[in-house]
């Protein structure tokens, strides 16, 4: 049974779903987290009060507080996050899929960062999502530097409990031979590995010691996305270049603009 604070994280976690900074009604958001509506009421409440959350007065709806806006301005790797915005833009604009930049967290591939696709069907993480490692794009390139042992030990609770798509990994063996390929293409590719009808492509972000920070991918439907993998792995590395460049900076120079991503 899930703690008062797991079930205040759930639900502020929920935020998150359809992209950040969007009203929620308490219906929707009781449907998120699986809970009575009820109950989700007095969360919401009790949240308000302490200014995490906000009510609008005339529709009733729900958004995320100042409060918890500042808090999260100082949270995490901020030089990231400032230099990875405008090369996730530059990303939609040139594509019209979805964008994110992902790190890992735990055993888990962690959503910090999405551009929405200016796309009707669209798919992909939201802000604050975990994912598995070993059937992901975003967590296979953050297994890039791992050895074996190290792999095993992160994905085989996902492995002995197989709720991914049909074309997901179901062996540490068959994982390793994937993650080996596409280690040397440099490159992560997943395809109806999720779920079915999603396609993602992911490629890793270094920071200046050459450390394997983060990973930058695009998802969209299979259907749109299956033939321009090449394509999509390019401007990926083209970004991943921008992202690094603009980490090696000194402190407080502002990063590059999406303009100098490449065509």
């Amino acid at each position: 049974m899930a703690s008062g604070a797991e079930r205040v994280a759930e639900l502020l976690l929920a935020f998150g779903v359809g992209g950040a900074g969007n009203d929620h009604g308490v219906s929707d958001l009781a449907r998120a987290v699986g809970r009575e509506r009820s109950q989700v009421s007095r969360m919401l409440k009790a949240l308000e009060r302490g200014g995490l959350v906000e009510q609008d007065p005339q529709t009733k709806r729900y958004r995320l507080g100042w409060t918890l806006l500042v808090l999260a301005s100082s949270a995490g790797d901020t030089a990231l996050l400032r230099a990875a915005r405008p090369a996730l833009r530059g990303i939609v604009a040139r594509t019209g899929e979805v964008a994110l930049l992902s790190v890992q967290r735990g055993n888990r591939s962690f959503t910090v960062l999405r551009e929405e696709s200016t796309q009707s069907l669209r798919a992909g993480g939201w802000v604050g999502r975990s994912s598995p490692m070993h059937c992901t794009a975003s967590g296979r390139a953050l297994l890039f530097d791992s050895d074996d042992e190290l792999v095993e030990a992160l994905t085989e609770e996902d492995l002995r409990m197989p709720i991914s798509g049909p074309a997901a990994p179901r062996t540490l063996d068959e994982l390793l031979e994937r993650l080996h390929a596409e280690r040397f293409m440099g490159y992560a590719m997943a395809s109806e590995e999720v779920e079915i009808g999603l396609t993602s492509v992911g490629v890793p972000i270094r920071d200046h010691t050459g450390e394997l920070t983060a990973v930058i991918n695009i998802s969209g439907p299979t259907s749109r996305l299956i033939g321009r993998i090449d394509e999509s792995v390019r401007r990926l590395r083209v970004a991943a270049t921008a992202i690094e460049n603009a980490l090696k900076q000194p402190y407080g120079k502002k990063a590059g603009s999406p303009a100098r991503l490449g065509d």
